[in-house]
């Protein structure tokens, strides 16, 4: 069945849920923690080759991480997250 696509929101701001298949954790240790808050990041406050900061392209207003699911609430700053 397809997924239909996300309903702009006339703020621009997105509760966005990541979840594992058949309730299996994704994160097994705090190392696992970790290591995905390091990559979000990276997301997050990107730089350029030179190591100088790009414009955001979301806000992250909270996040919660648990043993099978991530929330995320962002706002869009530039990129359509309804692709």
């Amino acid at each position: 069945m397809p997924k239909k696509n996300r309903e702009k929101s006339a703020t621009g701001i997105y509760h966005v849920m990541l979840r594992s298949i058949n309730r299996q954790d994704i994160f097994e240790d705090a190392e696992d923690y970790k290591q995905f808050i390091k990559l979000f990041r990276l997301l997050v406050d990107r730089k350029d080759d030179n190591n100088l900061p790009l414009p955001p392209l979301s806000t992250v207003y909270a996040y919660c991480l648990t043993n099978n699911h991530v929330h995320l609430l962002i706002r869009e700053e530039s990129e359509n997250m309804n692709s």
